[in-house]
């Protein structure tokens, strides 16, 4: 296991809300899609298939009164399954949001800690370079420091 891992819970449910509503989005239209695609194939399989002399009325009535069971389970899962992505896109969103940060922090100047990502989170190999990065930064910056502290000009050093 990396160090650069915690078992810390997520105190937000939206990390990014541009990338995460972008896709709850996709996946509710997604679902609404489906829903309404396998509405008009049941009721055009009872229209043509079951009940050719009905009008088309009678086979959409027929259709939610035979389906009614199929379609309460199917809007009741699209809740569940809404927040089952909302969880994990947090896996790959929070990492992002997290290294954007220590990215903003270290391009301002400021000093970056260790970057540590949940362990169910993706991309842990990317926290392992950004502190090897930043660990090479600031040996460099110390490298300098010491350089200009014993009267050498760094710029004539190189």
């Amino acid at each position: 296991m990396s160090a650069t891992v915690t078992t810390a819970r997520r105190k937000k449910t939206i990390v990014d809300s541009e990338v995460q509503g972008g896709i709850l989005r996709k996946i509710a239209l997604h679902w609404v899609a489906l829903f309404f695609c396998n509405t008009l194939a049941l009721m055009i399989w009872l229209r043509l298939f079951e009940q050719p002399e009905a009008g088309w009325s009678e086979a959409f009535q027929e259709c939610w009164t035979r389906f009614l069971p199929f379609f309460i389970v199917t809007m009741t899962l699209i809740p569940a399954f809404i927040w089952d992505t909302l969880k994990l896109t947090n896996r790959f969103a929070g990492p992002i949001s997290r290294l954007r940060q220590a990215l903003r922090d270290a391009g301002e100047g400021r000093p970056v800690g260790p970057l540590k990502f949940r362990t169910s989170d993706y991309w842990a190999e990317m926290a392992d370079d950004f502190n090897r990065l930043i660990r090479r930064i600031a040996s460099q910056e110390a490298g300098a420091r010491d350089d200009s502290g014993n009267g050498v000009d760094a710029e004539a050093a190189s």
